[in-house]
């Protein structure tokens, strides 16, 4: 299998700036939540009745962690430090950044959409309050994933597992938030918006790119002026030469010296190629 270091990646600039957001706004929110005015908390954290009103919120609310454990934060952290330096050093940080937005905002709003049209008994699908990074790492997860299917880690440090093998164990994480709704600040929902942002917007190129180059492609076919799909003219066969012309020759060109030119043959066909 493709080896490949998992243990003190090198950071990014674009994930370095991440993972500094995320601890200072983790533990101002903390602070907030724990000891200051709750309603500034109720400024940064997604709540599904006052998101029109609060907009800002589906950027903000994934870098809350939950400000009664200490361990989301962490385990937050250290999901993003191991998870993107290989990610960013291989698609470049513009395609990284707008990854993990992207990932956050598939997240929080499938989240939304459920709490908007699931029934009220279904508790789960309602929470009042939806923070946290979930939908990125899971994202983050598939994205890793598929782009080292063959490569091995170590899951929890001890558990061997494949590149290929931890897209599914992503999944099952997902599906345990189904049954343990308590432990999934972000919603329950999140984690399956990112880990379908993962599948769609990870591999070179991404299925989603796939599918856009292969309908351009169509779009240009159907364009073309044959209405064959022929993109490129073909290039023209070669003439053959008439039976008896004398065969083509070659001959030096450029600015000669008049001496030169007085003292050259012409050839006896009286044709010359330049």
């Amino acid at each position: 299998m493709e080896g490949m270091q998992v243990s003190f990646p090198k950071p990014g600039r674009a994930l370095k700036v991440m993972l500094a957001l995320l601890a200072i706004v983790g533990i101002g929110g903390s602070l907030l939540a724990n000891y200051g005015p709750k309603s500034i908390f109720g400024y940064l954290v997604v709540v599904p009745g006052e998101i029109v009103h609060h907009p800002w919120t589906v950027l903000t609310g994934p870098l809350v962690t939950n400000p009664t454990s200490w361990g989301h934060l962490i385990f937050s952290l250290l999901g993003l430090y191991f998870l993107g330096p290989p990610l960013e050093a291989n698609w470049g940080t513009a395609r990284f950044v707008r990854f993990v937005v992207l990932s956050a905002l598939a997240g929080t709003g499938l989240a939304l959409l459920l709490a908007a049209i699931a029934p009220e008994n279904v508790r789960a699908f309602h929470p009042e309050l939806m923070m946290g990074p979930g939908a990125v790492l899971a994202a983050l997860a598939v994205a890793w994933g598929r782009e080292h299917a063959n490569a091995q880690i170590r899951l929890f440090f001890f558990l061997p597992l494949s590149g290929r093998s931890f897209v599914w164990v992503t999944l099952g994480f997902c599906v345990l938030g189904l049954v343990y709704p308590s432990g999934i600040p972000e919603g329950v929902a999140a984690p399956f918006g990112g880990f379908v942002t993962g599948l769609l917007l990870s591999g070179t190129p991404s299925p989603l790119r796939a599918l856009y180059l292969r309908t351009k492609l169509a779009l240009l076919r159907g364009k073309s002026p044959s209405g064959r799909g022929e993109l490129l003219a073909r290039p023209a066969a070669p003439k053959r030469p008439r039976p008896g012309a004398p065969p083509l020759r070659v001959v030096q060109g450029g600015l000669d010296d008049e001496e030169l030119l007085k003292r050259r043959t012409p050839p006896k066909d009286k044709r010359y190629l330049n």
